[in-house]
């Protein structure tokens, strides 16, 4: 009976959506005189992270506490219990506790955890809990055909930043001033990241296109493992703009992949 329960709050969850956010997540550099190491506190790790075993035939459910002062999570898997070669499940900070990984393989058991956000600051990793699809007979899977379709249907492996937040310390700002942009970000993984390049746009719309106007555009590279920064950044506006509200778009990539890219978006206001 117990089972059953769960099956159909899976069902339920799954198939109404776990009300995912804006994406915002981005990549930014060390060694800079303007990069502040951050000794702040940070939200706790998210516990009691529980995904389904065998439950489900579509997808794993998993679920988890919600922390203190938390306001969004995300959720990495692997397939190691070491959590080497973590990939992001989530393709957005969500505000829900719970997420249906519908790209997951059958007869291939993961290693889920969480990490949440307070809007600052991101916390640890939580614990892993290892997740798997309702078993259906004997398949085999070679480990290069498992790698090649988690890259097909899953988030690819790879190493990069997390962004809780982008501000500033106004939102009323006049044509060509500079603006003063804060981003906290952290390294959640085991090892450095790897070469990222950040873009900053100026947007009208707040929404990514060849319309808007590329401020200023930074090279950043090896961040350490488990590292906890906050990046402050002196960005001109253009001139001769109307009053009105405006969007700072930041992007990060790692190794120029733009297709993997992530975003992050602050509105602010022209009042000249």
């Amino acid at each position: 009976m117990l089972q059953k329960s769960l099956y159909s709050l899976g069902l339920v969850l799954c198939i109404y959506g776990a009300g995912f956010s804006q994406e915002d997540t981005s990549k930014l550099e060390m060694g800079a005189p303007n990069v502040n190491w951050s000794s702040t506190a940070t939200p706790q790790a998210p516990r009691e992270i529980s995904a389904s075993d065998g439950i489900y035939d579509k997808f794993i459910l998993i679920r988890w506490e919600a922390s203190e002062q938390a306001l969004a999570y995300k959720v990495f898997r692997s397939t190691s219990s070491k959590a080497s070669s973590l990939q992001e499940v989530s393709n957005a900070w969500q505000k829900s506790t719970w997420l249906c990984d519908y790209t997951a393989l059958p007869n291939v058991d993961y290693y889920y955890t969480v990490v949440a956000n307070d809007g600052k600051s991101n916390s640890k990793m939580g614990p892993l809990d290892k997740g798997f699809l309702r078993k259906s007979g004997a398949v085999a899977i070679e480990a290069s055909d498992l790698l090649a379709e988690n890259e097909a249907f899953g988030a690819q492996r790879q190493i990069f930043l997390l962004i809780g937040s982008v501000a500033t310390p106004n939102k009323v700002f006049r044509s060509g001033e500079n603006m003063e942009v804060s981003t906290p970000i952290q390294n959640i993984f085991e090892q450095a990241t790897p070469l990222t390049e950040l873009r900053y746009f100026f947007s009208e719309d707040g929404v990514l296109d060849w319309s808007d106007k590329l401020l200023k555009t930074k090279t950043l590279s090896n961040i350490p493992a488990n590292a906890q920064l906050q990046v402050k950044e002196q960005i001109a506006l253009p001139g001769n703009l109307l009053n009105g509200t405006y969007y700072l778009i930041v992007v990060s990539s790692t190794e120029g992949q733009i297709l993997s890219s992530k975003t992050a978006i602050v509105s602010i206001k022209i009042s000249n």
